[in-house]
């Protein structure tokens, strides 16, 4: 698996893997060993299962960290299944998003940049043959050097300008989705519920009495990015899915409310079933399309 060798001079690799490893709950490793970490997808962890059609992930297990909406990668999937390929380009946003709204919070430079750099060893570097191979341009540089700026105290304005540019990478990355016989609208019916279910699964991992900060900001990232994929669904349904179209608001109103802000609140107003109760429904009103 190739690894740029930018990722190495634009950021270190320990203050890279260190990073990475903050938000998945895994040790650090030690900087000899650091590069062969980053290059190595981590099969025992189960994390960032992208979605089939229809499908959540299987990341509602919980990990270490107490992370409950992430699982592994399939690059074969990913190759010829637009639901597989594109989900594996949100969770790459949703972190982004996460990272992004972090910038703005106090203390929190520190986990932007983390969630900046979890998607880079755990899904990009696994993925970058398949996007490649379908005709979209690389975009290692564009995230390493989110990572760098959010880690390296560059003004936040400056960070934002280069999350932007991986935002730009990962819409034109979407244009190169593989075709399939799925219709669009079941296409980003699929989407919309994966991010759904994978707020929801986060959330309520986050509140368990082990759960942690990262899994809150890993939850609020998939929550941006179901909006997103929601707002896309919505415009495309038409008559007799009415009540897809009100499962979607309601999952919306509650969503809003349980991820209010990005950072982990003291105390949480919304119930961790009410998401997946609300998630399940959005799922079950799409399966219909």
């Amino acid at each position: 698996m190739k690894f740029r060798p930018r990722l190495w001079t634009s950021i270190s690799a320990a203050t890279l893997i260190a990073a990475s490893s903050a938000v998945s709950g895994l040790a650090a490793p030690t900087a000899d060993g650091a590069k062969q970490a980053a290059t190595s997808h981590d099969k025992a962890g189960g994390r960032f299962l992208v979605a089939s059609a229809g499908e959540g992930g299987e990341g509602g297990e919980g990990g270490e960290g107490g992370e409950g909406g992430e699982g592994g990668v399939d690059p074969a999937q990913a190759a010829k299944d637009p639901v597989a390929y594109l989900s594996a380009l949100d969770i790459i946003r949703a972190h982004y998003l996460a990272g992004e709204a972090m910038i703005d919070v106090e203390g929190g430079r520190q986990a932007a940049g983390e969630m900046f750099a979890h998607p880079i060893s755990e899904v990009y570097v696994d993925l970058e043959p398949v996007f490649e191979a379908q005709g979209a341009a690389p975009f290692m540089d564009e995230m390493t050097e989110a990572v760098d700026k959010a880690l390296s105290g560059a003004p936040n304005e400056d960070v934002k300008t280069a999350v932007a540019k991986v935002y730009a990478a990962l819409d034109a990355a979407e244009r190169t989705a593989p075709a399939s016989g799925k219709s669009d609208a079941a296409i980003e019916a699929a989407l919309t519920v994966d991010m759904f279910e994978r707020a929801a699964r986060q959330y309520d991992a986050a509140l368990q009495p082990a759960g942690s900060d990262e899994a809150w900001v890993d939850g609020y990232g998939f929550w941006k990015t179901a909006e997103l994929r929601a707002d896309a669904l919505t415009a495309r349904l038409g008559a007799g899915q009415e009540d897809l179209a009100a499962a979607i608001a309601s999952a919306r109103e509650l969503f809003g409310k349980a991820y209010a802000r990005p950072e982990k609140p003291k105390t949480a107003e919304i119930e961790p079933g009410e998401l997946l109760a609300a998630s399940a429904l959005v799922s079950l009103r799409a399966s219909r399309l």
